[in-house]
């Protein structure tokens, strides 16, 4: 069953977590019943593909949160997080909210599992983004009005820049990431120089008529 869990992380990825279990199957070349027999319902599958990688965000976010450069490890947060985000568009559904409606609709048993890890994802990054900005705020590099709870609203902000931009220029969402991250320091000298140049003229026009 290793392969329908590869196969269905791919899918999941590509397609995000509205894709069906027939169309796992159907990527892996095998019959849906072989899937039924594995998975009693989506959300059985769906825990298989990304306890780990939940689990993995919130790793990462107690690491951010014990840096000992607090400013880097915040910002190495935002950008790695953006990244894993960006490559997997149902871990992105799973963890900003995006799936949770859905659960328990699925035929078979009740999705305890996936519910219960949605849940206690949320708790542990509550805690671990928590103490982040609180350091943050006490060693004077972020802005004393910033809370925990706008990571995810900023995190939103630089996705929809990854949407906007291509596969030509994929680094072009750290533009957007920058300003935002220079929004957020309380002050500074001059402003940061942005890791991504801007678009030209034609480069927005192609982009609007792709």
């Amino acid at each position: 069953m290793e392969r329908v869990l590869a196969v269905a992380a791919e899918v999941f990825a590509a397609q995000g977590l509205g894709a069906t279990l027939a169309d796992v199957a159907k990527h892996a070349d095998v019959g849906v019943g072989t899937v039924y027999r594995r998975f009693a319902n989506k959300d059985d599958l769906i825990y298989d593909v990304y306890a780990d990688r939940v689990h993995a965000t919130e790793d990462l976010a107690e690491r951010a949160s014990k840096a000992t450069d607090v400013w880097a490890g915040f910002v190495s947060f935002l950008e790695q997080s953006l990244m894993d985000l960006a490559n997997d568009r149902g871990l992105r559904e799973l963890t900003t909210g995006g799936y949770t409606e859905s659960l328990g609709w699925a035929r078979g048993t009740p999705p305890t599992r996936l519910a219960e890890l949605l849940a206690h994802n949320h708790t542990t990054m509550g805690v671990h983004l928590t103490k982040l900005v609180r350091r943050a705020k006490r060693a004077g590099v972020l802005r004393k009005d910033f809370q925990a709870t706008d990571m995810m609203v900023l995190s939103h902000a630089a996705q929809a820049a990854m949407d906007f931009s291509d596969a030509e220029r994929p680094q072009f969402y750290r533009r957007t990431l920058g300003f935002i991250l220079d929004g957020l320091r309380p002050s500074r000298e001059a402003p940061t120089p942005l890791p991504s140049p801007a678009l030209t003229d034609a480069d927005l026009l192609a982009i609007r008529r792709r």
